[in-house]
């Protein structure tokens, strides 16, 4: 088990994985869904959104905003950011929201013996199902990944590795400790996630793919990072704003006073402005928008 100092959060090790999760209270807003993931040969659930302006039949293309849960959690644990999605599309923001079963324990990872492919299940299966099955754009432009915690770390780690596939990130909390930290505290979440390797690890600690993605990120890729200033991550979190800001790589960065590694208190005072922030890049990557903006003052 793990226990921050600030009692910030608690993690069991063995944790097991459901990969169908149907929420327990109906929501109209609210669509539980499945798809046959070839990677596992089971069934695994998701929770999807869809904005009043979608239309059965109608031509109109929406952008995605996936969101990825924190540990222990699964596609209906965190489903009260849909209140947040909500009061966004309320705004004229109107964007499919959708909830992700990467395994309870992944950190969005594939473990190397196979047993939990978090990053195959969502990036490689449930990101082309969905794109099949609604009227999704089908561009980097328009896919924003959200996620708390575990789902920060993944969020950033997916955003970063696949900036072709994800065109923006909004991390809350993001989870981001480094090797030494994660075996010491989660030794079999470690071992299982990626193999007790400090190099496998390496290879999907966002701080590292942000250095050896640089050149792909960098006006590409939109990025937001929200922490607590009672977060025993926000060290962590100052580092990856640090090395951003030291490779050229834009983003907004906001510390929330007095909050701790505690989802709602980072929702309250942050949530709309991250439903915000998607909708901006959905009209285009930073360079790609700032050179409109260019042209369209040479045009006045």
């Amino acid at each position: 088990m793990m226990v921050c100092a600030s009692g910030c959060f608690s993690f069991v090790a063995d944790a097991k994985t459901g990969w169908d999760n149907p929420p327990k209270r109906a929501d109209a807003a609210i669509r539980h869904e499945t798809f046959q993931s070839a990677s596992l040969n089971t069934k695994v659930g998701y929770n999807i959104c869809l904005p009043p302006q979608y239309k059965e039949g109608g031509p109109e293309r929406f952008p995605v905003i996936y969101y990825l849960h924190g540990y222990e959690g699964h596609e209906s644990s965190y489903l009260d950011y849909a209140k947040y999605w909500k009061a966004s599309v309320a705004h004229s923001n109107p964007a499919i929201l959708v909830f992700v079963n990467g395994g309870e324990s992944s950190f969005f990872c594939d473990a190397p013996d196979g047993s939990m492919p978090g990053e195959t299940v969502f990036v490689r299966e449930l990101v082309p199902h969905i794109d099949l099955r609604y009227r999704t754009v089908t561009n980097s432009v328009g896919r924003s990944l959200h996620g708390y915690s575990m789902g920060g770390f993944g969020a950033l780690k997916l955003a970063f590795k696949y900036p072709a596939v994800f065109g923006s990130v909004v991390a809350y909390g993001a989870t981001l400790p480094d090797a030494t930290e994660f075996k010491k505290h989660l030794g079999k979440v470690y071992a299982q996630a990626f193999g007790g390797d400090a190099r496998r690890f390496a290879e999907n600690d966002p701080l590292v793919l942000a250095e050896r993605q640089a050149e792909h990120i960098r006006g590409r890729v939109g990025i937001n990072l929200i922490i607590g200033t009672k977060d025993d991550f926000l060290p962590r979190n100052r580092a990856l704003r640090d090395k951003l800001r030291d490779l050229g790589i834009s983003l907004q960065y906001r510390e929330v006073p007095g909050a701790k590694h505690k989802k709602e208190d980072l929702y309250e005072s942050a949530a709309a402005m991250g439903f915000d922030f998607s909708a901006m890049h959905f009209a285009g990557p930073p360079d790609k928008r700032a050179r409109s903006t260019s042209n369209e003052r040479l045009l006045r």
